[in-house]
């Protein structure tokens, strides 16, 4: 849940003692015949191509993605998968780019990558994926606020491999969150729950997008 960007929270209803004691009937009675049952997930939101995700932080927009070849060093050819996307920074502070997670290996405190969150199917190289900022031709890893720059997001390939024929995203979102109980700040942390005692972050995934590879030349 977003909050607001003052800190103000709605303040929960307390519980009376009669509706605490026909809760705790309500329990046995549902014990009784089987237990709880989950709810089925809901399914996240999905988009298209180019349409504009808000992700709280950011306003993001998936372009395309492609099976390219580029001159390395050395006179040497690399082959890479790439995604490019437009993503404006509409907070106040400059963000990192940052880098995307391993699976299963997610945080709050992320940056622009982290919440790109897993993609199908998995895209596996030695070193991860390289995510960079390009603006006016210039690489960088900054998203400066107020601006829209280009995104681009390179997997490495083998020279023999075969590229997918599409490729889908789980993307999350941020919400402007206190920081924890100790710490009475607000800052922007990607929307989700802790799972268990040892402190596992699963985020919450707010859309879905899926876009076909093609062939492109450098």
């Amino acid at each position: 849940m977003t909050s607001s960007p003052n800190g103000a929270r709605r303040r929960r209803p307390v519980i009376v003692p009669v509706a605490l004691a026909l809760a705790v009937v309500g329990v046995g009675v549902t014990a009784a015949f089987g237990g709880f049952k989950d709810a089925p997930d809901k399914p996240p939101a999905t988009v298209s191509p180019g349409d504009m995700i808000d992700q709280g932080l950011f306003h993001t927009q998936f372009i395309k993605a492609i099976d390219i070849t580029e001159k390395g060093d050395f006179g040497t050819d690399k082959r890479y998968l790439e995604l490019v996307l437009k993503v404006t920074n509409v907070g106040d502070r400059t963000a990192s780019v940052g880098v995307m997670p391993e699976a299963g290996k997610y945080s709050p405190f992320g940056s622009f990558a982290g919440s790109l969150l897993r993609t199908r199917p998995e895209i596996k190289t030695e070193y991860g994926p390289e995510v960079s900022v390009l603006s006016l031709g210039v690489e960088s890893h900054q998203l400066h606020p107020g601006i829209t720059t280009t995104v681009v997001v390179k997997y490495e390939l083998e020279p023999t491999a075969t590229a997918p024929p599409e490729i889908s995203l789980d993307v999350g979102s941020f919400a402007y969150e206190q920081l924890g109980l100790l710490n009475q700040g607000y800052d922007w942390m990607l929307a989700g729950a802790y799972t268990d005692e040892k402190g596992t972050f699963e985020p919450e995934v707010a859309t879905r997008i899926t876009l076909p590879v093609r062939k492109e030349t450098s």
